[in-house]
């Protein structure tokens, strides 16, 4: 999905503290009400960085006023969410210059806020790059090896309700063990993508694995009451460096 290129997006990421992808939905639900958000990600913890549970990120538009210079919308588009969890708005600072690109975010240690970690707020014009690289950790919480096969699903969603929708992927997240979950809504119906590491069974071949899990992938995808955009499995640990097709 493409965003304005002047219209700021502010990130909020939290830590939830459970293993229950039902009960992370939830609460992305609720912040999708709370801030009428456009874009959702849910994303299993690293087990490699100390952290159980999930990562929650859901992000929100705000368009640039008239005669408002782009530091002050970076700043103005942050105070829903710093009013919402009583921070403390001085902590978030503007980085960089007009000429290298500005962005804006809460530099203060991990806050808790009702019982989660907030640890990044963030303001970019833009947004970030939907294709953007990341590391994707198994659906059981185990440590990733160098023989996982990842795959990367591309669905287009039949709502332009971003709280529909999430709902919608439930069923294909779960179906393909999905660890990562990106959803994002423009005018028209939402854009989903899905990202699993599935491990090789023992005595495998790095080729054996792609091919198996490539038919276990295509088998879940018939099944699918949505539009396939595309899908890609490989076994290099950076899912969107190959563009989908």
């Amino acid at each position: 999905m493409d965003l304005p290129e002047t219209a700021v997006v502010t990130t909020i990421s939290v830590h939830v503290e459970t293993d229950d992808f039902a009960a992370a939905t939830a609460l992305g639900e609720r912040f999708i009400d709370e801030f009428e958000a456009t874009e959702l990600e849910i994303c299993r913890a690293i087990p490699e960085g100390g952290r159980t549970g999930y990562t929650l990120s859901v992000g929100y538009r705000t368009p640039p006023a008239d005669g408002e210079e782009p530091a002050e919308t970076l700043q103005r588009a942050a105070l829903p969410a710093l009013f919402h969890f009583g921070l403390n708005a001085e902590f978030f600072e503007i980085h960089g210059t007009p000429r290298t690109g500005l962005y804006g975010s809460y530099d203060a240690d991990d806050a808790r806020v009702d019982g989660r970690t907030i640890y990044s707020l963030m303001t970019a014009v833009g947004g970030t790059d939907p294709r953007e690289p990341t590391y994707v950790p198994r659906y059981d919480f185990t440590p990733r090896a160098a023989t996982d096969v990842i795959t990367r699903v591309h669905l287009y969603v039949p709502t332009g309700d971003l709280r529909a929708a999430v709902r919608l992927c439930g069923g294909p997240a779960n179906d393909l063990t999905a660890s990562l979950i990106r959803i994002t809504t423009a005018a028209g119906p939402c854009e989903a993508v899905l990202l699993s590491a599935f491990p090789a069974i023992a005595g495998e071949t790095g080729e054996e694995a792609l091919s198996r899990v490539t038919n276990e992938v295509n088998a879940q995808l018939s099944q699918v009451n949505m539009s396939v955009r595309a899908v890609h499995t490989g076994l290099e640990d950076d899912p969107f460096h190959t563009e989908p097709g």
